[in-house]
C-alpha cells in the first residue's frame, strides 16, 4: 500500500522555491510510488481543507445533491467549489451565517448535519493523516514560526508515522529545534544513501526537483521560473559571520547539472533562468568544466529561450497520472487566464463550455472532462497564448569571491549571460581587491553588477558609508550599474539573537541600525547608481551621514516634509549642545526609546528640548 506523504514549508515569506522539498517529492513520488502532497500556509486552514475534501470524495447515493460528484451530472454539482471559502470558514469557526452564501444549503438538512460533523472534527483536531511528514526550515529568524508549524503538523501524523525536520535553520541550531519540538532534526544535505532512514542507494540531493508541487498551493514564489541548483558545494573560506561551513562542510569542485536540467525540461518544460546557489564557484579546480556545462545547458552569451506550452505540458502530466492534484489546479488556473484573454463573445462560449463540464473550479474538475474538452480548448490556447522568445540569464546568487577572480576566470564568466554579477564587499580592507574585480568585469563587458554590503559586524558606520560611496564612484568611472544590497549581520546560532535580529555590533547602536533601515526601506532594500540620489539618501559626505544617523527617524523618512522646518530646528538644538550635554543626549538617543515619561526625567532642559523631536510622528 502506498504511503501518504506530506511536505510542508512554514508560512513565512520567501523568494526562492524549496528545492529540498521538491527533491523529496521526486524521491517519494517517482522512486517510492507514494502519494505526495505539498502545503505552505495556514495549517489550520489546511486541516479544514482536508476535511472538506474527504466530504467531497464520498461516493454514495446518500450524499446531498449539491455535493454529488460531476459523474452524477447533477446541475448543482458545479457550484460547490465556488463556495469553498465559505465552507472552509464554517468548518473552522462553526458560524452558520457563513453558509447563507451557499445557495439552497439551508434546505438540505443532511448536508448541514454533514458540515456540522466536519466542524466538530475540526474542533477535536480529528484530521486525515499522513504516514510521513517532512517540514522545511530556512532562516533562524523564522525559528518561532517554524517550531509552531512542526508542532501543529504532528496533528496530521498517522499512528506509527514519522515526521522529519530539516533545512538551513534546523542544521544550524538543531538542539533548539529538538528542545522545542521533541524531534531530532536531520542535519546537513540529503547527500547520503541512508538519509531519513531509507534502505535504497538513491542520493536525494542529486534528483531533479518536482516543480509540480508548486501548483498545489496558492503562494507564488517570485523566482519560480528558474532552475535552482548548484554546480559546486561548500566554500574554502571559514568566515565567522557565515553559515556555509556548517551547512556544506565539504567542498565539491563540480556537481553536474546537465542531466538534472534535461529531466526537468522533459517533465515540466524549460525554465527561463539559471539560479545557482554556489557559495564559492571560483574556488573550483574544475571551474572551466563548470562554465562549459552551463553553456551546454543553454546559458551562453546571448542565450534566449521560448517559454514552454504550459497547457500541453500539464495535459501530458495529467494523462500520465503525474500529480493529478497539481495538474487539475494548474488547468483551472490556465482556463481562467485564457478566459481573460479571449474576446467577449468567445469568453462567454468558453465559460459555458466549462460550466457544462464542471470545470469552473478545482473541486468539481475531473481528468475525463478536461480530456473531453481538449479538442475545443487547444486551438484557443494556440491562438491566444502568444509565446515570444526572451533572454535568459545565469545568476550566481550567493556571490563571487573577488579574491579569486583573475583574467582567465573573468573571461570565462563573460561567456555566460550572467545577470547580475554579484560580488561581496564585506570589509573596507578589501577595497583594492573589490575594485580590481569590478574593473575586470567592466573590461570583459559585464556591466550589470550587484553586491552584498555586510554591516553591523566588525565594521563602523563610516566603513559602511564608504563602501557604498565607492560603488557610486565606480559606476560613474566605468559606466556600469552596481546595485548594493545592505545586509545586517546577526549571529546565526546565538540563542539570544537568532530568533529576533536584535544583535548590535560593537561600533553600532539601535538608533544607527534603525536609521539605516529607514533609509534602505525607502530605496526598497537596494542602493543603485546615481550620485544625486545617493547623496540625498545617505549624505554628501561622512559628516552629513553621521548627522542622518542621529536624526529623528520621522525626519529621515519624510525628508521633504520636514527639511525646512522641524529638521532645521532639531539641527539647531542638537548642534548647540556642549560636549558634555551631547554625550548625554547621544547616550539616550542611541537606545532608540523615546517614551515621554523617560524624557521628562532628563535633568537638563536643553537635552529635553532635543529629545522631544524624536517623539514626532508623521501626522504630529
Amino acid at each position: 500500500m502506498n504511503r501518504r506523504v506530506l511536505l510542508i514549508e512554514p508560512n513565512y515569506k520567501n523568494k526562492y522555491i524549496p528545492s529540498n522539498l521538491m527533491k523529496l517529492s521526486t524521491y517519494f513520488r517517482c522512486v517510492c510510488g507514494d502519494d505526495v502532497r505539498f502545503f505552505k500556509g495556514d495549517l489550520k486552514r489546511f486541516g479544514a481543507q482536508l476535511l472538506l475534501e474527504k466530504f467531497f470524495a464520498v461516493d454514495c447515493d446518500d450524499v446531498p445533491i449539491l455535493f454529488r460528484p460531476p459523474e452524477d451530472k447533477s446541475e448543482p454539482a458545479k457550484l460547490f467549489g465556488q463556495h469553498e471559502k465559505f465552507l472552509l470558514d464554517y468548518i473552522r469557526t462553526g458560524k452558520k451565517s457563513l453558509l447563507d452564501a451557499v445557495p439552497n444549503l439551508r434546505e438540505d438538512f443532511f448536508c448541514l448535519d454533514f458540515l456540522e460533523d466536519l466542524h466538530k472534527r475540526f474542533k477535536c483536531e480529528d484530521f486525515p493523516t499522513f504516514d510521513i511528514i517532512c517540514v522545511n526550515s530556512l532562516f533562524t529568524f523564522f525559528f518561532d514560526v517554524t517550531v509552531a508549524t512542526i508542532n501543529y503538523a504532528k496533528k496530521f501524523l498517522a499512528r506509527g508515522g514519522k515526521i522529519f525536520v530539516g533545512g538551513v535553520a534546523a542544521t544550524l541550531v538543531p538542539k533548539f529545534f529538538q528542545d522545542e519540538t521533541g524531534i531530532k532534526p536531520h542535519i546537513g544535505l540529503l547527500d547520503k544513501p541512508d538519509d531519513l532512514g531509507k534502505s535504497d542507494d538513491v542520493i536525494i540531493d542529486t534528483l531533479p526537483p518536482d516543480y509540480s508541487i508548486l501548483d498545489e498551493i496558492d503562494y507564488k514564489y517570485p523566482a519560480a521560473d528558474a532552475y535552482l541548483t548548484y554546480t559546486t558545494r561548500g566554500c574554502i573560506r571559514k568566515c565567522t559571520f557565515c553559515a556555509v561551513s556548517k551547512l556544506e562542510p565539504e567542498y565539491k569542485d563540480h556537481v553536474k547539472i546537465f542531466e538534472q536540467l534535461k529531466l526537468t525540461d522533459e517533465r515540466f518544460g524549460a525554465k527561463r533562468n539559471l539560479l545557482l546557489m554556489d557559495n564559492n564557484v571560483l574556488a573550483s579546480a574544475k571551474f572551466d568544466e563548470v562554465i562549459d556545462e552551463i553553456i551546454a545547458c543553454g546559458f551562453g552569451k546571448g542565450a534566449t529561450y521560448l517559454p514552454p506550452d504550459e497547457y500541453s505540458i500539464t495535459l501530458k502530466n495529467l494523462r500520465a497520472g503525474f500529480n493529478d492534484r497539481a495538474c487539475l489546479r494548474k488547468i483551472i488556473s490556465l482556463y481562467n487566464e485564457l478566459e481573460n484573454k479571449l474576446p467577449e463573445n468567445l469568453a462567454g462560449e468558453f465559460y459555458a463550455a466549462r460550466e457544462k463540464n464542471f470545470l469552473l473550479c478545482v473541486p468539481s474538475a475531473t481528468k475525463e472532462k478536461i480530456f473531453e474538452l481538449d479538442d475545443y480548448v487547444r486551438p484557443l490556447f494556440e491562438k491566444y497564448f502568444k509565446r515570444n522568445r526572451v533572454t535568459r540569464s545565469v545568476d550566481f546568487n550567493q556571490g563571487l569571491d573577488a579574491r579569486l577572480l583573475d583574467e582567465h576566470k573573468m573571461s570565462r564568466l563573460a561567456e555566460l549571460n550572467i545577470h547580475p554579477m554579484r560580488i561581496a564587499f564585506d570589509h573596507i580592507e578589501q577595497r583594492d581587491i573589490y575594485e580590481r574585480a569590478i574593473r575586470l568585469a567592466a573590461k570583459y563587458g559585464v556591466r550589470d553588477l550587484s553586491n552584498y554590503i555586510l554591516y553591523n559586524f566588525n565594521d563602523t558606520p563610516e566603513d559602511f558609508y564608504n563602501r557604498l560611496r565607492i560603488n557610486i564612484d565606480l559606476c560613474e568611472e566605468l559606466d556600469v550599474t552596481i546595485y548594493s544590497f545592505p545586509m545586517k549581520y546577526c549571529p546565526i546560532d546565538d540563542p539570544k539573537y537568532f530568533g529576533n535580529r536584535d544583535y548590535i555590533g560593537r561600533h553600532w547602536n539601535r538608533k544607527f541600525i534603525r536609521a539605516i533601515q529607514a533609509i534602505i526601506n525607502a530605496t526598497k532594500g537596494k542602493v543603485g547608481r546615481g550620485r544625486e540620489f545617493f547623496e540625498k539618501a545617505f549624505g554628501k559626505n561622512l559628516d552629513e551621514f553621521r548627522e542622518l544617523l542621529w536624526m529623528p527617524e520621522t525626519f529621515i523618512i519624510y525628508r521633504a516634509k520636514y527639511e525646512d522646518n522641524l529638521t532645521k530646528l532639531w539641527r539647531e538644538n542638537f548642534f548647540a549642545l556642549n560636549d558634555d550635554d551631547r554625550v548625554a543626549a547621544e547616550k539616550f538617543i542611541a537606545a532608540n526609546k523615546f517614551a515621554s515619561e523617560d524624557i521628562a526625567e532628563v535633568a537638563f532642559e536643553k537635552i529635553r528640548a532635543v529629545l522631544k523631536f524624536y517623539t514626532v510622528r508623521r501626522n504630529s
